[in-house]
């Protein structure tokens, strides 16, 4: 299984595309995705990919750039599986006036997804394989919709997701209203609608007061849902460890850490019950392992946020594995998108991660860079 890979060239691309179902959150109303396509070019033929989520349109034009730059320190160099983490360190430090957080993570996180897709492509192996996993299905929640919206209307999308690719088991609702009642309101048209037997967790996006959080979160507290993310600002440590130790619901974080190192200081103080950061910040693969680490000597719940198709690998390698956040934005741009059936995921056993361009359908989402 081992490999070494040597990358002579990246080609990167910038697409805008459509979102199947707009969703309204505290942190915007997402309609379009902004993408970066990633191609590593290696000696000899081979490749790495790598779809990424930039967040904002603005990364698009600002992270090629700095990807460019590591991929200038890497070219012509040969690369062994265990030379990654290294790599990634070296690039981090290459960047390190720009500080380890924004556009400069993200081309750090970008860059070491790919790399790892390549050298799961040159072993001949999918990636989870690559960094010890085992191919069980994930459980996988649904978290294409359900923004903030009307009661009505949150019940009608509710039941149109739960029967979406044979059935799911688990849904996120947003919340984030003015008033707690409001959220309340909102839970309870959800559960009616989709039944007791379907698990609910709702996602603030950081959009509580720090003074009020408490307050909120205690109303919904024992609806029974299964978990509160980001009730606050994500890096407002204090209140989060004093939502955990006073509520029943366990509260979830980690989709805004900009690497392993915060995460792991966060865990530590007790500020979260659940962990799920995202690949594009966390430091890539190399970051995400480096958590899971930490997570498996704390036994904390460790989950997915964006990008399935490579998070279904990582996540299958992660001991404290807990779900696989499904998001369909952007997979029209893969001819074959890894998706969920009857609530749970599970990686394929092609090399890699198994994406592969759908250039039909990339083409009227190009933008020029």
């Amino acid at each position: 299984m081992a490999a070494t890979i040597t990358v002579t060239g990246i080609r990167i691309r910038a697409a805008r595309v459509p979102i199947r179902r707009v969703l309204a959150t505290r942190v915007g109303r997402f309609t379009h995705g902004p993408f970066l396509l990633i191609d590593l070019d290696l000696k000899g033929g081979g490749e790495g990919r790598a779809l990424c989520f930039t967040f904002i349109p603005l990364a698009q034009k600002v992270v090629p750039l700095l990807i460019e730059e590591l991929v200038a320190g890497l070219r012509g160099r040969p690369i062994a599986f265990e030379d990654l983490p290294a790599v990634h360190d070296a690039g981090q430090k290459r960047l390190t006036h720009l500080g380890h957080e924004g556009a400069a993570q993200m081309a750090l996180s970008m860059l070491d997804m790919a790399l790892h897709d390549a050298m799961a492509r040159a072993a001949g192996v999918p990636l989870y394989r690559l960094l010890g996993g085992r191919a069980a299905p994930l459980p996988t929640y649904n978290s294409c919709g359900l923004g903030l919206m009307e009661p009505a209307d949150a019940a009608r999308e509710a039941r149109e997701l739960v029967a979406e690719h044979g059935g799911f088991s688990h849904v996120k609702l947003r919340m984030g209203r003015e008033r707690a009642e409001d959220e309340v309101a909102a839970y309870k048209a959800v559960r009616n609608a989709i039944g007791p037997d379907v698990a609910i967790s709702c996602d603030f996006n950081q959009g509580l007061a720090s003074a009020a959080a408490l307050e909120t979160c205690r109303a919904i507290d024992g609806l029974g849902l299964t978990w509160i993310e980001e009730p606050v600002v994500y890096d407002d440590y204090d209140t989060q460890a004093r939502l955990a130790a006073k509520l029943a619901t366990p509260v979830q974080i980690g989709e805004n850490w900009w690497s392993w190192r915060v995460g792991k200081a966060a865990i530590e103080m007790g500020a979260c019950d659940y962990v799920m950061p995202d690949l594009l910040r966390i430091g890539g693969v190399t970051g995400w392992m480096r958590l899971a680490r930490v997570a498996e000597a704390r036994a904390v719940p460790f989950s997915s946020h964006l990008s399935p198709d490579f998070s279904a690998h990582v996540l299958a390698a992660t001991p404290t594995r807990h779900w696989l956040e499904y998001m369909d934005w952007g997979q029209d741009l893969l001819t074959d998108p890894l998706l969920p059936v009857k609530g749970f995921t599970t990686p394929r056993e092609t090399p890699g991660t198994g994406v592969e361009w759908n250039e039909k359908a990339i083409a009227p989402c190009l933008l020029q860079r």
